[in-house]
């Protein structure tokens, strides 16, 4: 940006005005659905009429939303750490590769960019085959697989600022590699670690084509809930049930935002 403004002297107030008005199209929505949770109306209207609780009230009472949410719960947790394994170790893996490298890594990021809706659908199809239909552990696995690039690329950025020296130090000093992952690598990544499964458990609590595709046809989780609900009624259950997951991915990013604005503890191999 700071290289765009200097070729560009002329412009920079156009690039601001551009980017507010970006930033006011990315935050329209959620200034249009967080006003629609406190309505006294019975549907949803905008502008919100009157303020009310109501909706949030009905949403933890009732037993179809409870139930969903605890859906969710249940699968981001033991998705992101499904997840914050398997992208921890493939980063500490591809660290130590020498030829190959490029490969491996393009490989992991795949389903990052791959659509969702194909990889629900592969998902779907293998597991039909070898578990025999669909369940909250398929949808774990299938959630575990989306959220893990993201997981890899957060540790990989944190291996990147530890000298390798360090490793190969201690290796001379006897230490075997899973020593140096345990007492050298892992410590001084531990916030990247952390911050890497904070964002796989929002990428997987949030996560709706997957769910749609890989959960039991009798088992709803929180987002599945919202569209199917949003489909056949208009309450402000559902408004109030979306500012519940914005609250919970402000919240979550506001804690990696913290976790990554502090540096690892370069001192703990000491």
């Amino acid at each position: 940006m700071e290289a765009l403004r200097e070729a560009f002297p002329r412009t920079r107030g156009w690039f601001t005005v551009v980017g507010v008005l970006i930033g006011l199209f990315l935050i329209a929505p959620l200034a249009t659905i967080l006003p629609l949770a406190f309505t006294e109306s019975r549907f949803l209207v905008f502008p919100p009429e009157g303020f009310s609780t109501q909706w949030f009230s009905n949403l933890l009472s009732d037993p179809g939303w409870t139930a969903s949410m605890l859906n969710s719960a249940r699968v981001a947790t033991a998705g992101a750490l499904l997840a914050t394994i398997a992208g921890t170790s493939a980063a500490l893996a591809v660290r130590r590769l020498g030829r190959g490298r490029q490969v491996a890594r393009t490989t992991l990021l795949a389903p990052m960019v791959m659509p969702q809706l194909i990889l629900a659908l592969g998902l779907y199809l293998t597991y039909r085959n070898i578990m025999g239909g669909t369940s909250l552990t398929v949808l774990t696995i299938g959630q575990a697989t989306l959220a893990m690039p993201l997981v890899f690329v957060t540790v990989s950025a944190g291996l990147a600022g530890v000298d390798p020296a360090l490793s190969r130090a201690a290796q001379s000093l006897g230490y075997r590699w899973p020593q140096v992952v345990r007492r050298i690598e892992l410590p001084l990544v531990g916030r990247s670690v952390i911050s890497g499964g904070i964002l796989a458990f929002a990428i997987c609590f949030d996560e709706a084509v997957l769910a749609f595709f890989l959960a039991p046809p009798a088992t709803q989780t929180l987002p599945v809930k919202i569209w199917t609900s949003a489909s056949e009624s208009a309450s402000p259950t559902i408004a109030a049930a979306s500012a519940f997951v914005i609250c919970l991915a402000i919240t979550l990013l506001a804690v990696v935002a913290v976790l990554r604005s502090r540096p690892d503890n370069r001192g703990a191999a000491s």
